[in-house]
């Protein structure tokens, strides 16, 4: 799949001059087996004379003309590898357009090497960019200037002490692996960013920070279970790109979601010198980015937060939007923040070790998101799970179904980041799931509890008359289908021990923070892409809804 998708994508590398861009370009073509396009020979083959001619004789405005129009051609090509010249991404026009396009890598190289490459004073004082005095505090200072443009590339490889061979290798590396980037953009909450999909990312998280201009140590923060997997990779992919990182594991589980956990947080981001430009990175599942992301929301009044979810539930919904927080005795997530990631990074390699359980889990998330977005999107994951083909974790239509959960969780988001009105809808299942995870002690699964949720739900809207008894049958078999429960009995393993009470299962509903003005707000669902806010439920049916979970 992965070789499938980048087929179709443009590698583009960016960079100062002498960071290597030609070179690595046309060596990372001919290993990839893509077309190979150098910007500024192409804009000097086109006007008949080498670069330092067109300033001089034409001016820098117009060869920055040229260069947006070659932009312009090149980000609608695919399949191509692209050496940008040194200034041209440094336009947010070209750069948008280039990195729409594919997969954006940065070269980067001290100013001593560049100064070098170039040829030394004499030489690189010939070059356009560099006329004028010192020549060396010139790079410097465009160094610096450039890099907040540069700091927005996917990517960032420091070719000082690389071989181009190396370089190449490294880079094409990179482009493999991922599959997709999704970009986000907030304006509501000032935030943008990326979420990035694709298998053996974990390796590739250094590249990917280190060129934000964030400050070490950054903050691994995991729990147990997934930092005896992953810890030590993530930290070793952070080392060489050069950015030390310590790792901070919290016992797992939902019952570990709590004050205590994140007052450890502060305890080790303190006793590691963290400072405010010092990133926090949630490698695990909901809980641990919930929890981390609640830290970073706070220690110091706030850090970078960067989103590596390996569960697919966490991958699907709860690393992306903001939304993080800590359970309480008397409540679900009635201690948080909103918090946007800087980054979100999906390795789809980690789903291949989930347990199905765990799996299982995410489905639920990415019905719920098929049911809301309705349409081509539902219809494929009604083929895929008819067809079995949901069980593994890295199947390309599972692939498929997360990147359309995704897409329609960034749709809500950039709408309504604060769930002042539609995000509400992305609750699904969620009242009814959160006083039932609850009231289970935590011994469900969040994934399980919503499948259970989404089943009252359903059933609660056929009760008001808003949708048909075929709805509800699709709904209970597209669950049943992917291994979900639908009923108490699927899941008494689980709950073995403890009787089920459905008024107090509602007691844990009138704590959620959903409710408005003392009422409980519930999603209903007139048809698959067709969902409302109601808070006119009367608790009575609420109550014979969670008693319809018990199988006669």
């Amino acid at each position: 799949m992965a070789d499938h998708i980048a087929a179709h994508r443009n590698l583009i590398l960016a960079g100062f001059m002498g960071t290597g861009k030609s070179t690595v370009g046309r060596l990372c073509a001919q290993r990839l087996g893509l077309d190979f396009v150098d910007a500024d020979e192409e804009i000097s083959r086109r006007e008949g004379m080498p670069i330092p001619a067109i300033f001089a004789s034409r001016g820098e405005a117009y060869f920055r003309d040229r260069e947006r129009a070659l932009v312009a051609e090149l980000s609608d090509r695919r399949g191509c590898v692209i050496a940008t010249g040194g200034g041209m991404i440094v336009n947010d026009d070209n750069r948008a357009a280039l990195l729409g396009s594919g997969v954006g890598v940065c070269l980067t190289a001290t100013p001593e090497v560049i100064l070098q490459r170039v040829g030394g004073e004499a030489a690189a004082a010939e070059r356009p960019m560099l006329h004028g005095g010192d020549v060396a505090a010139r790079i410097a200072h465009l160094l610096r200037e450039r890099a907040p443009k540069y700091a927005q590339m996917h990517y960032w490889v420091d070719t000082s002490q690389r071989t181009p061979e190396e370089v190449a290798e490294l880079v094409c590396d990179l482009y493999r692996r991922e599959y997709a980037r999704i970009p986000v953009d907030i304006p509501a909450a000032s935030a943008r960013y990326d979420i990035a999909i694709g298998e053996g990312l974990l390796d590739a998280l250094g590249f990917m920070l280190a060129g934000r201009g964030w400050t070490p140590p950054f903050a691994v923060v995991s729990d147990e279970v997934v930092a005896a997997r992953y810890g030590e990779r993530v930290l070793h992919a952070l080392e060489r790109a050069g950015l030390h990182s310590f790792l901070h594991a919290m016992p797992a589980g939902e019952a570990h979601k709590t004050l205590a956990s994140v007052e450890a947080m502060y305890r080790a981001f303190s006793a590691h010198g963290m400072e405010r430009t010092s990133a926090v990175i949630a490698l695990g599942g909901g809980v641990v980015g919930d929890t981390a992301g609640f830290a970073a929301a706070t220690f110091l009044r706030g850090v970078p937060l960067v989103q590596v979810p390996t569960s697919l539930l966490a991958m699907a919904d709860s690393s992306i939007g903001g939304k993080v927080g800590v359970d309480t005795d008397f409540g679900k997530n009635l201690v948080g923040a909103f918090k946007q990631p800087d980054l979100v990074i999906a390795d789809v390699g980690a789903l291949a070790s989930l347990p199905v359980r765990e799996l299982r889990c995410g489905l639920a998330e990415i019905i719920k998101a098929a049911l809301l977005s309705g349409g081509a999107a539902y219809a494929r994951l009604c083929d895929a799970a008819a067809r079995g083909a949901l069980s593994d974790g890295c199947a390309p239509a599972l692939i498929g179904a997360l990147t359309d959960a995704i897409l329609l969780k960034r749709a809500i988001v950039q709408e309504d980041p604060f769930e002042r009105g539609r995000r509400a809808l992305l609750n699904l299942g969620h009242t009814f799931g959160h006083g039932i995870e609850a009231w289970s002690r935590y011994r469900l699964k969040h994934g399980e509890a919503v499948s259970l949720g989404m089943v009252c739900a359903v059933q609660l809207s056929q009760a008001m008359g808003v949708c048909s008894d075929a709805l509800v049958r699709e709904v209970v078999g597209l669950l049943c289908s992917v291994g979900l429960p639908t009923a108490l009995d699927d899941v008494r393993d689980a709950l073995a021990g403890l009787a089920f009470a459905p008024d107090a299962v509602l007691s844990y509903m009138m704590s959620d923070k959903k409710k408005r003005a003392g009422k409980l707000r519930f999603i209903l669902l007139r048809a698959p892409g067709d969902a409302f806010v109601c808070d006119e439920v009367d608790a009575d049916l609420a109550r014979l809804m969670l008693a319809r979970l018990v199988r006669d």
